[in-house]
Protein backbone atom coordinates (compact mmCIF):
# COMPACT_ATOMS: atom_id res chain seq x y z
CA UNK A 1 0.00 0.00 0.00
CA UNK A 2 2.86 2.41 0.75
CA UNK A 3 4.54 2.12 -2.58
CA UNK A 4 1.10 2.87 -4.25
CA UNK A 5 0.84 5.98 -2.28
CA UNK A 6 4.36 6.77 -3.57
CA UNK A 7 3.97 6.08 -7.39
CA UNK A 8 0.23 8.23 -7.04
CA UNK A 9 2.68 10.55 -5.49
CA UNK A 10 5.29 10.69 -8.30
CA UNK A 11 3.55 10.36 -11.07
CA UNK A 12 1.11 13.31 -9.80
CA UNK A 13 4.56 15.47 -9.02
CA UNK A 14 5.79 14.39 -12.51
CA UNK A 15 2.48 15.31 -14.51
CA UNK A 16 2.76 19.15 -12.75
CA UNK A 17 6.05 19.10 -13.54
CA UNK A 18 5.40 18.59 -17.23
CA UNK A 19 2.52 21.05 -17.58
CA UNK A 20 5.05 23.74 -16.47
CA UNK A 21 7.40 23.21 -18.56
CA UNK A 22 7.06 25.54 -21.79
CA UNK A 23 7.04 23.93 -25.07
CA UNK A 24 8.54 26.60 -27.81
CA UNK A 25 6.00 27.77 -29.87
CA UNK A 26 7.94 27.70 -33.71
CA UNK A 27 7.13 30.55 -36.08
CA UNK A 28 7.62 29.96 -39.79
CA UNK A 29 7.89 33.12 -41.91
CA UNK A 30 8.66 33.34 -45.71
CA UNK A 31 8.19 36.60 -46.19
CA UNK A 32 12.11 37.36 -47.28
CA UNK A 33 11.44 34.88 -50.04
CA UNK A 34 10.78 36.27 -53.07
CA UNK A 35 8.24 34.66 -55.69
CA UNK A 36 9.63 33.78 -58.98
CA UNK A 37 7.66 35.98 -61.65
CA UNK A 38 6.50 34.18 -64.91
CA UNK A 39 6.92 35.49 -68.10
CA UNK A 40 3.96 35.36 -69.91
CA UNK A 41 4.87 35.57 -73.67
CA UNK A 42 4.53 32.98 -76.69
CA UNK A 43 5.58 30.25 -76.97
CA UNK A 44 8.75 29.71 -79.02
CA UNK A 45 7.50 27.68 -82.06
CA UNK A 46 5.14 30.64 -82.59
CA UNK A 47 7.60 33.09 -81.80
CA UNK A 48 9.99 31.55 -84.37
CA UNK A 49 7.06 30.74 -86.90
CA UNK A 50 5.82 34.72 -86.76
CA UNK A 51 9.20 35.91 -86.77
CA UNK A 52 9.41 33.34 -90.06
CA UNK A 53 5.85 35.15 -91.36
CA UNK A 54 7.62 38.67 -91.30
CA UNK A 55 10.84 37.47 -92.79
CA UNK A 56 8.91 35.46 -95.75
CA UNK A 57 6.89 39.21 -96.29
CA UNK A 58 9.49 41.11 -95.99
CA UNK A 59 11.52 38.96 -98.87
CA UNK A 60 8.40 38.96 -100.99
CA UNK A 61 8.25 42.72 -100.68
CA UNK A 62 11.81 43.15 -101.90
CA UNK A 63 11.10 40.88 -104.65
CA UNK A 64 8.20 43.56 -105.96
CA UNK A 65 6.52 40.36 -107.39
CA UNK A 66 9.35 39.57 -109.19
CA UNK A 67 10.49 35.54 -109.91
CA UNK A 68 10.33 33.51 -107.18
CA UNK A 69 7.37 32.34 -105.36
CA UNK A 70 6.01 32.06 -101.72
CA UNK A 71 7.42 28.72 -100.99
CA UNK A 72 11.09 29.84 -101.54
CA UNK A 73 10.55 33.36 -99.53
CA UNK A 74 9.24 30.99 -96.89
CA UNK A 75 12.31 28.72 -97.03
CA UNK A 76 14.57 31.53 -97.18
CA UNK A 77 12.67 33.01 -94.20
CA UNK A 78 13.48 29.91 -92.49
CA UNK A 79 17.05 29.68 -93.03
CA UNK A 80 17.24 33.39 -92.05
CA UNK A 81 15.32 33.31 -88.49
CA UNK A 82 17.10 29.30 -87.58
CA UNK A 83 20.59 30.75 -88.77
CA UNK A 84 21.12 27.98 -91.16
Amino acid sequence: MKQANILKKTTAAFNTAKSKVATPEVKTSFSNVETPQVKKSQPKTECSLQKIQEKAYELFLKRNGGPGSAEEDWAQAERIVKGV
